[in-house]
């Protein structure tokens, strides 16, 4: 059996992915959107040049999964082996060309990767195994090459330095009660340290190379900062109150912070320096904060009776409240509210100031790139797809062009859109 690497981990990417598509009629910025591109396409002078330029398509089964790392796509393919193998393909191609560079093995009984991480020369693919229990197997692949280094059967996450994973555990049958974590090397694969503890222990990489630790005691949670590759103390301390257990955990900067509840049933979240376990702040929070306290840019977000509020993770002062909302995300760099029925708006970081509406949009909010968030747009009748691309820090979307046909889960790379089109293919469209 395997337990969870942070007790916040984040949804697959695979999970988030019908979360805000909203079709519908387009809304007046949407239309003012396509206002803009007809005007680009039929104004005076010679014709522009296609601000759209497919660079390659190729068929990918619609129930796998993809994702865009800095100039690389790579997407989840069945391998040739019988219906009961475990194995999948990662295929990787250069952006935004979509040059093909290898395909590798993974182990998953599923079609979806849990996670594709970037480290230092390697990319780390986590996959899903079902059966007695679930299982989370994770494979190192060399960057340039696609050669697997090795395979672990759980799930790693990587730390800031990029040399060094971090993993957490239940202790094996036959050993003592408890829990172990454990530090490898991402090159080999092979243990830096180990430490075991007598009671439910989450790992988590935090910034500087250091990993903190929170065990759930029947005396409190108690928390150690290691650096992440000798497994050396750096602090230690007793946190939350006593017969409190930790429920949640999320790392903004350098401020960890844990949602827990005491033996009262009382919930609250409390925050801690990353170097010093310093207690930073504390406050009470209601059931339903717990589930969707989450970063937003800088800051963490987390519903109020009315709307959501976000909250300096240093002091825990409140920066801005919105009641126009009812959850704020991160999306490829961009903060999106979603708020029902109206539907999706990105918003300033800084204020909660609406910068622009998404409704009416098809946008996908899943975290499957950093380079911001694609909206596709369509008019009643028409099968056109019409393309604005929202990037981080700007103050409104840039549109791209028009596709002829429906695409749909649509992706940002650095200088390229990578989307679903029909008759199961993937392509890739690169922009002026």
């Amino acid at each position: 059996m395997v337990i969870d690497l942070g007790l916040d981990r984040e949804p697959p990417a695979a999970r988030l992915r019908d979360w805000g598509r909203r079709p519908g009629h387009w809304r007046p910025v949407a239309l003012a959107l396509v206002a803009v591109l007809l005007l680009a396409v039929t104004g005076s002078g010679p014709a522009p040049a296609p601000s759209l330029t497919l660079t390659a398509s190729f068929g990918l089964d619609r129930r796998t999964d993809f994702v865009v790392i800095g100039d690389r796509l790579y997407v989840s393919v069945p391998s040739a082996g019988p219906s009961t193998d475990q194995r999948w393909l990662l295929s990787a191609y250069e952006l935004p060309g979509g040059r093909p560079l290898w395909t590798a093995p993974y182990e998953s009984s599923v079609e979806q990767f849990v996670d594709v991480q970037p480290a230092a020369g390697l990319v780390l693919v986590t996959g899903l195994v079902g059966g007695e229990g679930i299982a989370t197997p994770t494979t190192a692949v060399e960057a340039a090459t696609g050669r697997v280094l090795w395979t672990l059967p759980t799930r790693v996450a990587v730390s800031d330095d990029g040399r060094t994973g971090v993993i957490g555990g239940l202790l094996r049958p036959g050993e003592p009660a408890g829990a172990s974590v454990r530090a490898v090397d991402l090159t080999t694969g092979r243990d830096l340290w180990k430490a075991t503890f007598a009671a439910p222990t989450s790992v988590r990489p935090v910034p500087d190379g250091r990993a903190v630790t929170v065990t759930n005691g029947d005396d409190g949670g108690h928390a150690e900062v290691r650096d992440v590759r000798t497994g050396a103390v750096l602090a230690s301390r007793t946190v939350l109150p006593t017969g409190a257990g930790a429920t949640l955990s999320v790392t903004v900067g350098d401020t960890l912070l844990l949602g827990y509840q005491d033996t009262a049933g009382d919930r609250g979240v409390a925050a801690y320096a990353t170097d010093t376990l310093e207690l930073r702040w504390r406050r009470v929070i209601t059931e339903d904060d717990v589930r969707r306290f989450s970063p937003c840019g800088p800051l963490v977000c987390t519903p109020s009776a009315f709307g959501v509020e976000a909250i300096d993770p240093d002091t825990g002062k409140l920066v801005w409240h919105t009641d126009e909302a009812d959850a704020v995300f991160d999306v490829g760099g961009v903060l999106v509210a979603d708020a029902q029925p109206a539907g999706l708006a990105a918003v300033d970081p800084a204020t909660g100031r609406t910068l622009f509406d998404l409704g009416g949009l098809e946008t996908v909010l899943s975290p499957r790139t950093e380079h911001g968030l694609v909206s596709v747009g369509r008019t009643i009748g028409d099968d056109r797809s019409w393309l604005s691309i929202a990037r981080p820090h700007t103050a409104a979307p840039r549109p791209l062009g028009v596709v002829p046909y429906r695409v749909w889960d649509c992706v940002a790379g650095e200088r390229s859109v990578v989307c679903r089109a029909p008759d199961d293919k993937l392509s890739i469209w690169t922009y002026r």
